[in-house]
């Protein structure tokens, strides 16, 4: 099993800790709810079903976007930081929090 901790240096961006549920798939297959920690504009942390690989390319459906292809960065357990191959604008940054914040 591959663990790598996140240890924050190098983040260029604050995340936001925050609870809620969205949906996360491989390439191909269906998605399935798996609980995100916190969210940046340019990622997330997720715990998810399985244990994942470092390297890993999965797809994040965040409330109200179309599915984001991310990548994963670092694995301690089933947790893991994921992030996006395209970071979400500000204003839908603060969007997609504020929706999964308030449950919807």
């Amino acid at each position: 099993m591959e663990t790598v901790m996140d240890d924050n240096k190098g983040r260029s961006q604050e995340r936001r800790a925050l609870s809620g549920t969205v949906r996360s798939r491989h390439s191909g297959t269906k998605a399935y709810p798996s609980d995100i920690l916190d969210l940046s504009p340019g990622g997330c942390r997720v715990e998810l079903s399985y244990t994942p690989r470092v390297g890993e390319i999965i797809w994040i459906t965040l409330p109200g976007i179309e599915s984001i292809e991310s990548k994963i960065c670092w694995v301690d357990g089933f947790k893991a930081g994921v992030a996006f191959t395209k970071p979400l604008y500000p204003s839908v940054f603060d969007l997609i929090a504020q929706r999964i914040e308030q449950g919807r």
